[in-house]
């Protein structure tokens, strides 16, 4: 299924291309057609009309994308395309020093023993429809793993990294971890 998908995409892809090359004059040099074909393929990308573009008949993918031409070429971008940016500033200009992505700060905790902990997702939805006992778990935060808190740990700087005591904490019962060897901090007797 996957792979006829991708190759009836990838020939609807390759027709308008073609279709657009054709229109170049021939008595410019090939720069006209690298542009077309550039502007070509920004329309096939740009397109919402995924499914036309993988439908058989391209008449009517032609007549579709050609209609919403003024709609195509908005900068618009389709979020189906939209991949994860972290953006984790490795060197900054005034210092040159590492930076902390503010987002991490805001959304997870990092407890003494190293491990990261989250809040759960959608706890804050729709609660008139959920049970008691949902929104009782719903409430309550989740260790992130370990290859999530090395992430964590990496798009951090030290400052945030540091433990911290404040009055009345909630999560002092949780900054140790005595029965894990790895963790422990006072001898074993």
């Amino acid at each position: 299924m996957f792979r006829r998908v991708c190759g009836s995409m990838l020939s609807g892809g390759i027709r308008l291309i073609q279709s657009q090359a054709k229109n170049v004059p021939c008595k410019t040099s090939g720069f006209n057609l690298l542009n077309s074909l550039d502007k070509s393929s920004y329309l096939l990308e740009k397109s919402r009309c995924y499914s036309s573009v993988l439908s058989s008949n391209w008449k009517s993918t032609e007549r579709i994308l050609h209609k919403n031409n003024s709609f195509v070429e908005s900068k618009i971008i389709c979020d189906s395309n939209t991949q994860q940016n972290r953006s984790l500033t490795k060197f900054s200009l005034k210092k040159g020093k590492r930076k902390t992505v503010k987002t991490v700060v805001d959304r997870f905790y990092r407890l003494g023993w190293g491990i990261w902990i989250r809040t759960k997702c959608g706890r804050q939805k729709k609660l008139w429809k959920k049970p008691a006992n949902r929104k009782r778990r719903l409430r309550q935060h989740v260790f992130c793993n370990a290859k999530q808190s090395t992430l964590l740990d990496k798009m951090t700087t030290k400052y945030w990294k540091k433990r911290r005591y404040y009055p009345d904490d909630p999560y002092e019962p949780y900054h140790s971890r005595e029965e894990f060897p790895f963790t422990r901090k006072t001898p074993l007797s």
